[in-house]
């Protein structure tokens, strides 16, 4: 509900602050006294577009806001899903200079004009007798009917449902998708595969075979270098070998005279035994060491394959090829995976489907029964304020496809007179037609859910007498489960209103300003007096005016 609303530079309004309260509240005075300003800065915090022109000082900007306690309408997830910050008093602010910029605020936090609309419908609705566009909101339709239909916990369930059923399809259309272009690249994976597999590759292969090349390559040289440590050792008449024995056998001829000695001819006698040894060991190196031409070409070949083929993917080793190879074959064998994958979704999203159409259904047939209630409640008020032939219908449609509420689209059908055939309530109704069937329904609906402020425009527009009095009964019901705002001409609508304020002007000499207020019960009875006899209030016309107060508080 909007508790406060300030209003700075504004038209005809230099400062203004007013404070509304719960339940039904009627808006008075004479035509031109600034009651379209009001509502005009009313429709700014909710998201109009913006004229320069509204700026009364050019000097300073104009400053609209509007404060509105949103506690029971359960708005968190709005506020989580654009980061705004949630207090259950929400504030609404617009600035606008006299160059026509213009910004908006929720909660002092800048947002764009969009979604200061988006919020400012859930807040509050405005409707006059050329201002009804609701009726045509599919939404606000489907929620009407939904909030008879009783039927929340399977709603929710179907919505979930839903939800996963839709982001199976978009996985199902995803895998399809890869599948696609995995099937497009197997050819060329197995070709790839196979020209690794041709290979036949070692681990650490390419390591050994490039010992071996070089082992190869330089063969002379080692086995020259061999060849000579091997005479040294023991092939030559004084070799190493030799000589370190018969220093050996001289040690151990003294060794028993001197611990010392002893020790360094045990020294020198393991020394002998390795030297023999590497000996033996470079002996059979020489031997072995064979300089093979057809394996060295071998050897170059088997390198250069390895080496072209590592190349060609980027890789940095032979080793590097093995794994390449156990990637192309599971990319290879994805695709069957891919396949047994989307087989399965689809079996899995046919039987989420059959589900969702037998939730629909259950849906669709609470929602004939509620949208049968609604339309003899609405029909019920509709005579009752003075349109006796008029009928309402609502249609419930049934769409091809499924959709996040089910598969039913609803209509509102009408007709004013019983020999007119029913047709869709936006080519049919006239405005003051509109005004009372959408307050019919937003008294229908305050029934069973918290709803937004609603602000009516001189919806009474044509009426009198005893439709309006009706028309009044109506609207105080309706305030009493919600704020109604009502801006009206009519005494009987004025009387019947919890709280009653006066829009008015100020004339000096230099200038004119438009304000309002809140009367008091003394000032009400002025009011409502003025209204039933113009500017001449006679004793008639307050007796009257107290008549009309004291009836409505009974």
């Amino acid at each position: 509900m909007l508790t406060q609303l300030s209003i700075t530079n504004y038209i005809l309004i230099k400062q203004l602050q007013i404070e509304f309260q719960l339940g039904f509240s009627v808006i008075t005075g004479e035509t031109g006294a600034g009651k379209s300003i009001i509502l005009g800065a009313l429709g700014l915090i909710l998201g109009e577009r913006a004229d320069r022109e509204v700026v009364l000082e050019n000097e300073k900007k104009c400053v609209i806001e509007g404060q509105f306690d949103i506690s029971a309408l359960q708005l968190q997830p709005f506020f989580e899903q654009f980061d705004l910050d949630y207090e259950n008093i929400c504030i609404l602010r617009r600035e606008i200079t006299a160059a026509g910029k213009s910004r908006a605020f929720v909660n002092d936090t800048p947002v764009h004009l969009p979604l200061l609309r988006e919020l400012g419908v859930q807040l509050m609705d405005v409707h006059s007798q050329n201002q009804n566009q609701q009726l045509n909101n599919a939404l606000f339709r489907l929620n009407l009917v939904d909030a008879y239909s009783k039927h929340d916990a399977v709603l929710n369930a179907y919505k979930s449902n839903f939800l996963t059923y839709q982001q199976n399809i978009k996985k199902l259309d995803q895998l399809k998708t890869d599948y696609q272009l995995q099937l497009n690249e197997q050819e060329y994976h197995q070709f790839l595969l196979d020209e690794i597999e041709q290979l036949q590759i070692q681990k650490g292969e390419q390591k050994e075979l490039e010992d071996e090349l070089q082992i190869l390559n330089n063969a002379e040289e080692i086995k020259s270098a061999l060849y000579y440590a091997s005479y040294e050792l023991s092939g030559s008449e004084s070799n190493i070998a030799d000589r370190i024995q018969t220093v050996l056998d001289k040690l151990k001829s003294i060794s028993s005279f001197q611990t010392e000695v002893e020790n360094l001819a045990q020294r020198l006698e393991s020394a002998h035994i390795e030297i023999k040894d590497i000996a033996e060991d470079v002996v059979q190196l020489e031997d072995h060491l064979v300089f093979d031409p057809s394996r060295l070409e071998y050897i170059n070949d088997r390198l250069e394959s390895l080496l072209n083929l590592t190349r060609k993917h980027h890789l940095n080793d032979a080793d590097d090829l093995l794994k390449k190879h156990d990637t192309l074959s599971e990319k290879i064998h994805s695709v069957l995976n891919l396949d047994e994958e989307i087989e399965g979704l689809e079996k899995e999203i046919h039987a989420q489907f059959k589900d969702l159409n037998i939730q629909a259904e259950t849906i669709s047939a609470k929602r004939k029964k509620a949208a049968q209630q609604i339309a003899s409640l609405v029909v019920k008020n509709l005579r009752e304020l003075g349109m006796e032939k008029a009928d309402f219908h609502i249609d419930l449609e049934k769409l091809k496809e499924l959709g996040i509420s089910g598969r039913d689209k609803i209509n509102f059908l009408f007709r004013a007179n019983s020999g007119s055939k029913m047709a869709a309530i936006s080519k049919v109704a006239s405005g003051g037609e509109l005004s009372r069937i959408m307050l019919s329904l937003k008294y229908a609906l305050a029934l069973k859910k918290a709803l937004p402020a609603i602000v009516f425009d001189e919806i009474d527009s044509g009426v009198s007498g005893e439709i309006a009095d009706k028309l009044a009964d109506l609207m105080r019901s309706l305030g009493e489960k919600m704020q109604v705002i009502s801006i009206s001409h009519l005494p009987q609508i004025a009387s019947k209103a919890k709280h009653h304020y006066l829009v008015y002007k100020e004339n000096a000499s230099t200038f004119t300003r438009s304000t309002i207020k809140k009367l008091d019960n003394k000032e009400r009875i002025i009011e409502i007096a003025a209204m039933l006899s113009g500017s001449n209030i006679g004793n008639s016309a307050i007796d009257h005016a107290k008549e009309l107060l004291s009836s409505s508080n009974k």
